[in-house]
């Protein structure tokens, strides 16, 4: 009805892009996003926020594949752009900043990496503030770094933060927060507090359980 170029048209695309990576159908996915982003470069512009957003997702895309030297030159560019055309603060520029620091961390370039997360989340921190989702996201990339390179006792602290955060805002037993929780234990477990870290994987395998019981 539309066409097969119509920014409608365009936008389910993306829709069934999506669904096929929660089903882990991602170079389906990549294939679909990739044509997106070219369609829309010609019709809508390079600059167009549509278009800048699938690029992203062709990163996210690769990034899925195991193709992550593709993926950090596409994040690389996309820095480029979105700061250009948005500002170096902004959030999606920050956004795409962060794809490439998770990026160098897959290719083992940690001490980039920590660099790379450790810039993006203090920007984050002063644009959206000390406890948006994504600075905390930020502030666990710097943990994960922190940790590979075996400074695991300033990444307990990195966690801590993030579990707290994540516990004031959503409460003791929500699956982010577990999540954070579980990453301080393994931290408290890789720097021997084993009974520490025990009793903190026992917190967080309770309401676990729980969940699951009530799902049954």
């Amino acid at each position: 009805m539309l066409g097969p170029e119509h920014p409608d048209t365009l936008v389910t695309r993306c829709e069934v892009a999506y669904v096929l990576g929660r089903l882990g159908r991602w170079k389906e996915a990549l294939e679909t996003y990739r044509d997106v982003a070219v369609i829309r470069t010609r019709v809508l512009g390079p600059d167009h926020a549509d278009t800048l957003a699938a690029r992203h997702e062709v990163g996210v895309g690769l990034g899925r594949l195991g193709r992550v030297g593709q993926a950090l030159d596409v994040y690389r560019r996309l820095v480029v752009d979105r700061t250009r055309v948005h500002g170096p603060h902004h959030p999606e520029t920050l956004r795409a900043r962060h794809g490439a620091g998770v990026a160098l961390g897959r290719l083992g370039r940690w001490t980039d990496a920590l660099a790379e997360s450790r810039e993006v989340a203090a920007l984050r921190e002063r644009v959206l503030g000390a406890e948006h989702p994504d600075t905390l996201v930020s502030r666990r990339e710097v943990a994960v770094a922190l940790g590979w390179l075996g400074d695991w006792a300033h990444a307990l602290t990195e966690y801590r933060r993030v579990a707290d955060a994540r516990e004031r805002l959503l409460g003791a037993d929500h699956p982010d927060t577990l999540t954070a929780r579980e990453d301080e234990a393994h931290c408290l477990e890789r720097l021997g507090h084993l009974r520490e870290a025990a009793d903190l994987y026992g917190r967080v395998a309770s309401p676990r359980g729980h969940g699951l019981a009530g799902g049954a």
